[in-house]
This record gives structure tokens, sequence and C-alpha cells, in this order.
């Protein structure tokens, strides 16, 4: 069966479990027993303590919430879990242009002086390229005549997404009160249902 993307509900489920817990639900997925599960999984447990901790996940309920709710189904691996997108924007909000290159006056030539004439140059950083995370803080690489523009993602808003994500911000709260700040005014009125008809009609325009 084709992979495919976990619901919103389904992938509440999956964001629940522990990274192992993950891993093992996975494999089971795909048709590994327990033991096999729990290998893939890269548990640690070894011998008897293997199958009894397999077992343990296995029938954890959590475990068992979450494989239910794909049953038959085979998950693609390539989805990125909360943790996993929590961590990439906190890269994005962290890294700043000088992490990722680094700049120099380099000289170009000569004037009609014979003076040297100097040109800002930058280069990426051996170690920028070595982390995928810092590099996904490049939003944009483009050649042309004046050579390769580098643009960041900004990183107001990878951090703006992360308040939303963890709830960082503060509730909002509407009030709405009568004239001066006072209370509202309510008066109960008898009417007749041709006048309630009447009524709704003036107040709908």
């Amino acid at each position: 069966m084709a992979s495919k993307k976990l619901t919103a509900e389904q992938q509440l489920l999956f964001d629940a479990l522990t990274p192992l817990q993950k891993r093992f639900a996975l494999a089971i997925i795909k048709g590994k027993n327990q033991t096999d599960a729990y290998k893939a999984a890269k548990g640690k447990a070894k011998g008897d303590n293997l199958r009894k901790a397999a077992h343990t996940i296995a029938t954890n309920c959590d475990v068992l919430a979450f494989i239910k709710s794909v049953q038959g189904e085979i998950v693609d691996e390539a989805i990125m879990t909360r943790e996993e997108a929590l961590k990439r924007l906190s890269k994005m909000g962290r890294t700043s242009i000088t992490d990722i290159a680094e700049f120099s006056n380099s000289i170009v030539g000569e004037d009609e002086d014979g003076q040297p004439v100097f040109q800002a140059v930058w280069s990426f950083r051996n170690s920028s390229l070595q982390d995928p995370d810092a590099m996904s803080a490049i939003a944009e690489l483009t050649t042309g005549k004046d050579g390769i523009k580098l643009k960041m993602h900004d990183p107001k808003a990878a951090i703006k997404q992360l308040a939303e994500m963890q709830g960082w911000e503060a509730p909002k709260k509407s009030e709405v009160s009568g004239p001066g700040g006072g209370p509202l005014k309510t008066e109960v009125v008898a009417m007749t249902p041709e006048e309630a008809a009447e009524a709704y009609k003036k107040m709908m325009g």
C-alpha cells in the first residue's frame, strides 16, 4: 500500500509517543513482529529483557491507539514530527547571517592612481555546510552578474510560529460594555409574532 500522510488526529496520537515508541510503532505497521520492531527501533534491552521491553511497548495504550488509528496503512517516515518542527523553527530563529557566512575585503584590482581597490566578499563557513539545520535558515540562493546572493528566512516569523505552536501568546480578552464603560442595558419587551418579525426585518436592513 502506498505511503500516506497522517490525519490531524493521527498526528496528535503520534506526537504523544516517545522517540522509541514512534520507531517501534512504525516498524509494527510495516509488518515486523514485536522483537524485530524493537531492534529496528534501536532499543537497548538484550536477551530475555528485549522481549519483555518489546512487549511493554507493544501493550502501551498510546502506542496501541496510534497503531489502531493507522491500521492497514503505511505511514511515510518522512513526516515531520512536532518535535522536529520545533527544532527546525528554533534553529531558524537563532541562526544569523554570520553563523552561515564569513565576510572579508579582497583586493580586486587597482584604480587609475595604482591604488588597490577593495571589494567586500563572503563565503560559506565550513562548519555551516556540515549543519543541515543551519542551512535550512537560508531562504534563497541566486546567482547573477554580481555573484551569489544569499537571503535568510525571517527569524521573527520563525519565532512567531514557535510562539503559536507553544501557546506563548497571552490570551486575548474582548469586552463589550455600554456607554461610559458601564454595563449593557437590557430591556424585555412583550411583542406579538408579527411585531417581532418586523423588528427583525428592520434590524437586518
